[in-house]
């Protein structure tokens, strides 16, 4: 019988190297992630005022807008919808936005303070990286929404009626994709105040021209609400706290859905490969 000789080694087959390489990988994407979402997390649990203010302001503004609008708002063939009703899916879009903008923020201050830099030389892609961040950012947002949401109630809305599959999706697709959109350009710009210039000049006036105010009224405005994700976002909600079907919006409950899922796929690749470039390079 033939022996292998003392010196003789063995190798593992070459499937197996693959599968534990593959297993080795995963993991530090998974690692990467977890740990960008507990810093999230983190920063939620130990700058609560902040947080609870991104909450207060746009109720503020919602209760102080609502009342006063509310004796001259009307909609011709809907007259038993107030102002406070039909604003309050607008307010939850505020919500997110104003979570999302505070939050990518935190994008710039960690590359002034080294952070950043520490987790680009980690273990991990930047593709974890961006998935890691934007899930942080959407469970801050899912907190403050469902405190917004504690308010239905004051503007007429029924939370037992309210459709919460439809909710959910239009939250997560709506959140998802301007998440990516602020990260990138967080990302891409060197100091907060620059990024506060173009949040206060690109992404406020979108809001504001997404139904989340005024209804669509025909013209050139209808052109500037069918390209704005956030009209999306907004009809989406308005549907959902409605019951599945709102009595004003631009489009219905499945076209919104759709959009906001291309919406965060096309941002959220966007991301991934602004990422791959130096932080802070706009050239």
């Amino acid at each position: 019988m033939n022996l292998p000789r003392p010196d003789a080694t063995t190798s593992p087959p070459a499937g197996a190297t693959i599968v534990h390489r593959t297993r080795s990988r995963a993991a530090m994407e998974l690692g990467l992630i977890v740990a960008m979402w507990r810093r999230d997390m983190l920063r939620l649990v130990r700058d609560r005022a902040r947080w609870i203010g991104v909450v207060i302001q746009p109720m503020l503004f919602w209760l102080l807008l609502g009342t006063g609008m509310g004796s001259v708002f009307t909609i011709a063939g809907i007259g038993d919808l107030s102002y406070l009703q039909f604003f309050f899916p607008g307010l939850l879009v505020m919500v997110v936005l104003f979570t999302t903008i505070f939050a990518m923020m935190a994008v710039i201050e960690d590359r002034q303070h080294g952070f950043l830099q520490q987790v680009l030389t980690a273990p991990g892609s930047r593709a974890g990286l961006v998935l890691g961040k934007t899930a942080g950012v959407a469970t801050v947002a899912l907190v403050q929404v469902l405190l917004t949401l504690v308010a239905a109630p004051l503007a007429g809305f029924d939370l037992a009626a309210v459709h919460w599959p439809l909710l959910a999706a239009v939250f997560v697709a709506g959140t998802v994709g301007l998440t990516a959109l602020s990260f990138t350009l967080a990302w891409l710009l060197n100091s907060t105040g620059g990024y506060h210039a173009i949040m206060a000049v690109f992404l406020l006036p979108l809001w504001m021209v997404s139904g989340a105010m005024f209804p669509p009224s025909g013209g050139w405005l209808n052109v500037v609400m069918t390209v704005n994700p956030m009209t999306y976002m907004v009809d989406g909600f308005r549907h959902a706290l409605h019951g599945g079907l709102a009595p004003v919006g631009l489009v219905g409950p499945l076209t919104a859905i759709l959009v906001l899922v291309g919406f965060a796929a096309a941002t959220l690749l966007l991301a991934v490969v602004v990422a791959r470039r130096a932080p802070g390079a706009t050239r």
